[in-house]
């Protein structure tokens, strides 16, 4: 099971670093294809050829590499966004399935919170995706890049609104936050991004939905 869960790991590191390389020399090539409308100038000229080392290629075959290099970045992608999914779903059992939580169920509803701190938004949107699927409120702070998503399970959306809760915890660190009522995600928290999760918690845990219910659950 851990060395299963290292082998997946290393394969996500490996597709998000092909994917920012990808990405740096994509800039690079669009430069100087900016520059092909109009004459070509010496800054021009520098920009091609760095994206040409960059691409070991020819500088007047960038156009084609460009082109490459953009469905090569869209399958990347698609592939990276599967990556998250599957690692989501990893994470989300691994804690807070009944057979690893001492038989203790979360399906009845509740408010966690779950925090990362090298996390980003990518990632805490995947897992609030995942979240979205069980009943109760779940709160997740990606501290690597400031910031949030919010999960309301389907039973518990009469009650509450993902996109409401993500307002609230906006004006609690700052930024800003947009969604629909079951996933919403936000970014640029200039707040302390912790205690603004608990603060909203908190105020969740104390309203008639979950006042009556057993304490929260809170990984980091």
């Amino acid at each position: 099971m851990l060395v299963g869960g290292i082998a997946f790991v290393a394969t996500c590191c490996y597709w998000w670093q092909r994917e920012r390389r990808i990405r740096e020399s994509l800039i690079a090539s669009r430069e100087w294809a900016a520059n092909t409308a109009g004459e070509i100038d010496r800054e021009g000229l520098r920009a091609a050829e760095a994206a040409a080392e960059r691409l070991d290629a020819r500088v007047e075959d960038l156009p084609q590499r460009i082109a490459t290099l953009d469905e090569e970045r869209r399958d990347l992608r698609r592939e990276v966004s599967t990556a998250r999914e599957r690692w989501a779903d990893a994470l989300w059992h691994a804690r807070f399935s009944r057979e690893n939580d001492g038989g203790r169920s979360f399906d009845d509803g509740t408010v966690r919170t779950i925090e990362f701190e090298r996390g980003e938004l990518a990632d805490a949107r995947a897992l609030a995706k995942r979240a979205s699927d069980e009943a109760g409120v779940t709160l997740i702070a990606a501290h690597g890049d400031g910031s949030f998503a919010v999960a309301v399970g389907e039973t518990t959306t009469d009650e509450f609104s993902a996109t409401d809760i993500a307002d609230d915890l906006a004006d609690e660190v700052g930024g800003g936050a947009g969604g629909n009522e079951r996933l919403a995600a936000g970014g640029g928290a200039t707040g302390a991004l912790s205690e603004g999760c608990q603060r909203i918690q908190d105020h969740l845990l104390q309203s008639d939905t979950f006042s009556s219910r057993e304490a929260p659950a809170s990984e980091s």
